[in-house]
């Protein structure tokens, strides 16, 4: 087996490129939409997904909302949200986003949801 010597081994850290930080999350956009977040007991991509760019989207007054609660069925190699066996369907869910959604006076919205592979479809 080949060894590289110590010496040859470059330890020299390499300053990041600036579109490559995540922005920490401040401000009054941010604070609003955590705060509606949290008493309309919602859930988002953003924060279950662990999406690097949550601060700047929430800081611009945004989010993408996720439905149908924040436990997955399915098991994707390229996705942090959780997987296991979700909590039963909690059907004030889609009055509290909207609500949220009409606080945000947003001009769109995004929705996504879980996978709910044990709910029959329509």
């Amino acid at each position: 087996m080949n060894e590289i010597p110590a010496a040859a081994v470059d330890n020299t850290r390499v300053k990041k490129p600036n579109w490559l930080r995540v922005k920490l999350p401040i401000g009054e956009n941010y604070k609003h939409v955590r705060s509606l977040v949290d008493q309309h007991k919602l859930h988002t991509i953003c924060e279950s997904g662990n999406c690097p760019n949550m601060g700047e989207c929430w800081g611009a007054g945004t989010a993408t909302f996720m439905i149908l609660g924040n436990v997955c069925t399915r098991s994707c190699g390229f996705c942090s949200v959780a997987t296991g066996k979700p909590e039963s369907v909690d059907w004030d869910e889609p009055q509290r986003v909207a609500e949220a959604i009409h606080l945000m006076k947003v001009k769109h919205a995004v929705i996504t949801s879980v996978d709910r592979d044990e709910l029959p479809d329509g």
